[in-house]
């Protein structure tokens, strides 16, 4: 997704819009989610952000350094901020959460926040990447399906976001299509085209052809595919029909993408 698009769904967050970004840069995290966060505070919006401490601590400093003073939102009501793991607490049993404690848990969340915000509510979530990094990918899955039901009760956007480095081979062993799925758009990054640019590299040294051509016009499994940016959808490709050659093409990828940066 370009960066005007990118920063258009980070800025507009329609009603009922879902969307994830997989990081590998704490500092692109930082800027994506404070874009988001800063306009609808400034718009009155209702924000919700669920998040490790420290990336909390990271968006605060962020916020102020924009001339916002969050304590004077969390006094309003207007900005509520929960611990990723805390609020994972209240609707997990056994590894896997359950609908009806979600739905009570965060429907009281959004309840206060729309009485003290304005248009739609605003919420970004780490969550899943809780569950993900600890092996449970279906939970996280299943999490995101979750959301999905509960923007069928309340208007607000969902912003997730999973820091994974796509230019890694142990990132394409979990099922990252199933985020395509759940999402109704995977928001890009600044190093999406220049990734694709060296995948692109990498797999003419090692298949005689650029396979972002090839997969462009590959039919795909599913829709969740197609969501992501070109350079991840190439990978996915290549990971399920020729997964023995997957690691070396991402190798020689990694190299070419640090020799473009120099």
């Amino acid at each position: 997704m370009p960066a005007p698009l990118v920063n258009a769904l980070l800025i507009e967050a329609p009603a009922n819009s879902h969307f994830a970004q997989l990081h590998r840069d704490p500092q692109a995290l930082t800027d994506a989610v404070t874009l988001y966060l800063e306009t609808g505070l400034r718009r009155g919006n209702g924000v919700v952000v669920i998040a490790t401490p420290e990336h909390v601590d990271r968006f605060l400093s962020r916020l102020r350094d924009h001339d916002l003073d969050p304590s004077r939102f969390l006094k309003s009501g207007q900005l509520e901020l929960h611990d990723a793991e805390l609020t994972l607490s209240k609707f997990m049993c056994n590894d896997v959460p359950v609908w009806t404690d979600f739905q009570r848990a965060m429907g009281a969340v959004f309840d206060r926040v729309q009485a003290f915000g304005r248009g739609t509510t605003r919420a970004y979530g780490e969550m899943v990447n809780v569950l993900w990094h600890e092996g449970k990918q279906g939970a996280a899955i299943c999490l995101e399906e979750y959301w999905n039901e509960l923007a069928r009760l309340y208007p607000f956007s969902m912003f997730c976001s999973y820091m994974l480095d796509t230019q890694d081979d142990d990132s394409y062993s979990g099922p990252l299509e199933e985020i395509g799925r759940t999402h109704s758009d995977i928001v890009g990054t600044a190093e999406d085209e220049r990734f694709r640019m060296a995948l692109d590299s990498a797999s003419r040294d090692v298949f005689g052809v650029p396979l972002s051509q090839m997969v462009g016009f590959a039919k795909h499994r599913d829709s969740g595919e197609q969501r992501f940016p070109s350079g991840q959808r190439t990978m996915l490709w290549v990971k399920r029909n020729l997964p023995s050659a997957a690691a070396a093409v991402l190798e020689r990828a990694r190299r070419y993408f640090e020799a473009s940066l120099k």
